[in-house]
């Protein structure tokens, strides 16, 4: 059930998160969406213990998307998942051997959007179709309601209107993290961008992880989830696998508002170190 890895040496450093950013370029662009509890992110932020964390792997749902990609099928769960191990170390993340220990469980769903050229295109999904339960290949049966929760949340109270291709945009926007096409308080430019992004077709992940003491007693918490995605056309799976981890890597465990845009190449990174706080001067 899990992919187990193995642990590595420490990276110490805050990275210092840009809360807005600018998606007008067709470029090789990585957009992550990265969220997270108030409670989990101020834990890891005060406890001292809470800072590093130990996680098991599950695979969730493969989406295969509606154009024909061969080289998706030249990397496996398992390659994917071993990438990601890595990924994770930056966050002081570290792969868990003993199945009865570990902090988090991380599910990941991953694969490419639809291709979307105009509204008769579009493809309805319906995410009971898209996550079924289903015998893996040791008997053990595929656990729904879990990846279910590893899920966005795609129908909120209201939606534009029940046409399919509306449907459609919003179950995509959501897949892939571009939740402010449909939302209320953004801007037209900031939604048609996020919209033309949305529409495109698009490799992606989402890591959502649960808090693995709880989920073991029959509670499913989910702590933080990351969605972040790049554009298919013009590279191989494989280069885009590793590129979204390399830039989606610094915003795991994180809450930021907004989606973040970085280019696939752009190596930079602040980091901050201890916040000292100055005592007033009261002679002024």
């Amino acid at each position: 059930m899990f992919q187990n890895f193995a642990k590595c040496v420490l990276l110490v450093g805050a990275v210092l998160l840009p809360s807005d950013c600018a998606f007008g370029e067709k470029a090789n662009r990585v957009a992550v969406r990265a969220e997270a509890t108030k409670d989990y992110t101020l834990s890891r932020a005060r406890d001292e213990s809470a800072k590093v964390q130990t996680y098991h792997l599950i695979e969730g749902k493969r989406f295969g998307g509606n154009v024909a990609d061969a080289s998706m099928d030249e990397i496996s769960f398992t390659g994917i998942a071993e990438q990601l191990a890595l990924s994770l170390r930056k966050q002081n993340y570290y792969s868990e051997e003993d199945p009865d220990a570990g902090d988090l469980l991380i599910m990941v769903h991953y694969g490419a959007s639809n291709f979307v050229g105009d509204e008769n295109d579009a493809e309805v999904f319906d995410i009971a179709e898209y996550l079924p339960p289903v015998e893996k290949a040791n008997g053990e049966v595929y656990d729904y309601e879990l990846s279910k929760n590893a899920m966005p949340k795609f129908f909120g109270d209201v939606l534009p209107s029940e046409r399919d291709y509306l449907r459609e945009k919003y179950f995509r926007a959501r897949l892939l993290g571009m939740d402010d096409v449909f939302a209320s308080n953004t801007s037209s430019y900031e939604a048609f961008i996020q919209s033309e992004l949305a529409d495109e077709g698009r490799y992606f992940m989402i890591l959502t992880a649960f808090d693995l003491p709880l989920l073991k007693s029959g509670e499913k918490k989910v702590l933080w989830t990351t969605r972040y995605s790049i554009r298919s056309i013009g590279q191989s799976y494989g280069d885009a696998i590793a590129a979204l981890n390399d830039v989606a890597s610094d915003y795991f465990g994180k809450n930021v508002k907004g989606l973040i845009s970085k280019r696939a190449t752009d190596d930079s990174n602040v980091e901050a170190g201890p916040i000292e706080v100055i005592e007033e001067d009261k002679s002024r």
